[in-house]
Parts: structure tokens; sequence; C-alpha cells
């Protein structure tokens, strides 16, 4: 079941075009990632996506519903912002309680969500008085006070050093782990996602240019990559281009790494040692491996340079 439809979304600001014929799926259960570098309409899209904006062009559903200044739908969800501002004077519990009267949960909620966020032991002090990781980790809790359904996640670790940022996404896996919540997450920090989400959508210029798991992008991107170590690379790589079956060839001074049609990647490890022998040349390995999420997220954007079309 899909939480989040969008199809051929766009929204310019004057004559800056934000999102562009993006179209997206989010199914529930799932923690996906929107990657993209800063520019690429990620924070327009979550806003549309939240009923903040409204689209000029296309459809969106979340929860089967248009979300445009829907008040059904921001109750079933939860925001985390890149930079969370809350009242500074507040004591964490109190405003937390606070919180829980508006949604019409019991108070005792509250010191829940701080128990699952690892904040206990900060519940009577003041917002203003949090550090960055744990000013970060009471966002969550607010986010997931009323139980949503879905959680959006705009840049969430972007201000956050190295090991708040590690906490953070472990707490995400850990609520996601616990109650099946559906995760949308957007950033520009891709090592980060590809250690949390089950799948991604990557954007630029407004556009999602592929989406799916890591390994059906290194497919559709041909990504999924044979490494061969070898002392005569760029002789191999231009035999290895000859073949119909080979998508992608790339040579360096070690090796190459080759790409193959989905189904036909067995025909490497047959075809290499042939070619090998015909032109002398020593093979130090071969190994097959499933590419980064920066590679991807590379071979996408490179596709979009070169004319290709949204996949």
């Amino acid at each position: 079941m899909s939480l989040i439809v969008a199809d051929d979304l766009a929204k310019s600001y004057g004559k800056v075009v934000a999102v562009d014929g993006l179209s997206l799926r989010v199914e529930q259960g799932n923690i996906m990632g929107l990657i993209g570098p800063n520019g690429a309409g990620k924070t327009t899209t979550i806003k549309i996506i939240l009923g903040m904006l409204r689209q000029d062009r296309g459809n969106v559903r979340v929860f089967d519903q248009d979300p445009w200044n829907n008040p059904d739908i921001r109750h079933r969800i939860g925001v985390i912002y890149e930079r969370a501002y809350f009242p500074a004077h507040h004591q964490v519990l109190e405003y937390l309680k606070r919180v829980c009267r508006i949604f019409g949960k019991p108070e005792s909620r509250a010191r829940e969500v701080l128990a699952l966020t690892r904040l206990e032991d900060a519940h009577d002090r003041s917002i203003k008085a949090l550090s960055a990781g744990m000013l970060q980790k009471f966002a969550v809790a607010h986010a997931i006070i009323h139980e949503p359904s879905l959680i959006v996640a705009d840049e969430p670790t972007a201000n956050l050093d190295p090991e708040a940022r590690s906490e953070l996404l472990d707490l995400i896996l850990e609520l996601h782990k616990k109650g099946k919540t559906t995760f949308l997450i957007s950033s520009h920090i891709l090592p980060e996602l590809s250690r949390v989400c089950e799948s991604v959508a990557i954007m630029n210029k407004g556009k999602v240019w592929a989406s799916g798991n890591l390994e059906e992008l290194s497919v559709k991107l041909g990504a999924k990559a044979t490494r061969v170590s070898t002392d005569k690379p760029g002789t191999l790589a231009d035999e290895l281009k000859k073949l119909q079956y080979v998508n992608r060839v790339e040579a360096d001074s070690r090796g190459v790494t080759v790409a193959a049609n989905l189904g036909e990647e067995e025909k490497l490890y047959e075809d290499v040692p042939k070619i090998a022998k015909k032109i002398e040349a020593k093979i130090a390995g071969i190994e097959s491996g499933t590419a980064s999420l920066e590679e991807l997220f590379r071979l996408a954007v490179k596709s979009g340079r070169e004319g290709g079309s949204p996949q």
C-alpha cells in the first residue's frame, strides 16, 4: 500500500523552478530516503506532501487524500525539521504534556516518548539547555508523541556532529522496528541514508531520476558492476565494450569496472578469461558488488545531464 503517491508535480517560485514533473511512491512500512544536492527540490516536495504548499501542476495523495490544508493529514504525520524550533524557556516534560493534551493523548505518553528517545534524564531541563543532539532527539519525541503512521524528516542530521548523527539514525531504526512506522527522510548526506533506508528516490533539478532499493537501482543504472583487476586495463576495456550484453565499462590504472545487463552478469565470468588470454593480459581478480549510494547518485545525475529520462 502506498501512503504517498505523487504524479507529475511541479512548483515554481517566480522564475525559479523548484519541482519539475516529479513522481514518487512511498510504501507503507518503508524507510525511504529522498536524496539529492541542496537545491534539488527536496524541501519543496516535502512541503507539498505535508500540505504546506500547493503544487502548480500534478497530483499528490497522502493516505489517499489531498494533503493541501488538510488537518486530518497533519494529525497522522510526524515531522522532524532540519532546525527544530520550540519555546526555549519551557521545561521538556511539561511542554510534551501540553502536546499530549492537544492531540488528546494521556499525559503519561510524554514520559513514554522521553524514554524511547533516551531523554528521561533531561525531563526537568528547559528546552534551551539541550545540546544540538538532544534537541534533535526532542524533535523526534515531539514527532512521535501522537503515534503517527508516517514520519517525514527534512535533513534531520544536517547540523549534528558524527556521534549525534549516529545516535539519531539508530533511534530511527529502533522506532521503525518497534512500530513499523513509515519514514520519508530527505538528506544530502548519502552514507548515512544507506545505513537506514530500505529504498531511495534520487532527486536532481526538481525531478526523481531513479527510485527503488539499492539492488534495483544498481541494475537500473548499470551500477551492479564487476571489477576486473588486470595489467592491461585499457586493452581489456576496449574488448569488453564490444560485448552486446555490456552496458558500461570504465578503466583506470589498476583494472576495469564493467556492468552487464540484468540477468547476464554471469557471462562476464566466462568471457573475461577468454578475452584476457587473447590479448595476453594477466587477471589478478574478478569480483562483483552493488554500487554505493554515492555512485548511484552520480550515475542518476549523469543520466539527466546526458538527456536521459527519469526512471
